[in-house]
């Protein structure tokens, strides 16, 4: 597939939670790719309340950094364009920051099936919607699958 310019790209950022790097997730998110697509990943340093009051992230950091490099290694292997950041430990505040830098056609907040129910007591799709004028779809996996090592 020859790269098209990034004016014809379809832009999704792509919220990851623990599923990251699992490959029917990756999978699933390249469905929504109508073509060639450009996906900014944005991976929310996820963490304990013990954690942000001592002001002790470099764990949750280190975490968050290995959900981003497995999602955009898995996001490439399916053929996508793919880029990433860390976000903040709220999600919704996470999509809003990468929203200013990447102006994106949709939102694409990926859980796993544990987590769902932790990311829908919380409202992050909810809010997500509320919030921005952006399209947002909910991709939810059965069970994280270690990625598939190139």
């Amino acid at each position: 597939m020859a790269d098209q310019p990034l004016a014809q790209r379809q832009r999704i950022l792509f919220v990851a939670h623990q599923a990251c790097g699992n490959p029917a997730l990756c999978a699933e998110v390249r469905k929504h790719a109508e073509g060639a697509a450009d996906v900014l990943v944005v991976a929310p340093i996820l963490g304990s309340p013990l954690h942000r009051w001592t002001s002790d992230d470099a764990e949750d950091r280190a975490h968050a950094e290995e959900r981003l490099e497995e999602s955009i290694g898995c996001l490439r292997k399916h053929g996508l364009r793919a880029h990433g950041t860390l976000g903040d430990a709220d999600p919704v505040q996470a999509v809003a920051d990468a929203l200013h830098q990447f102006p994106a056609e949709e939102i694409v907040i990926c859980l796993e099936e544990p987590e769902q129910a932790h990311w829908l007591h919380t409202g992050v799709v909810e809010r997500t919607t509320k919030r921005f004028a952006v399209p947002v779809t909910e991709i939810t996996v059965a069970s994280t699958e270690p990625a598939a090592v190139a």
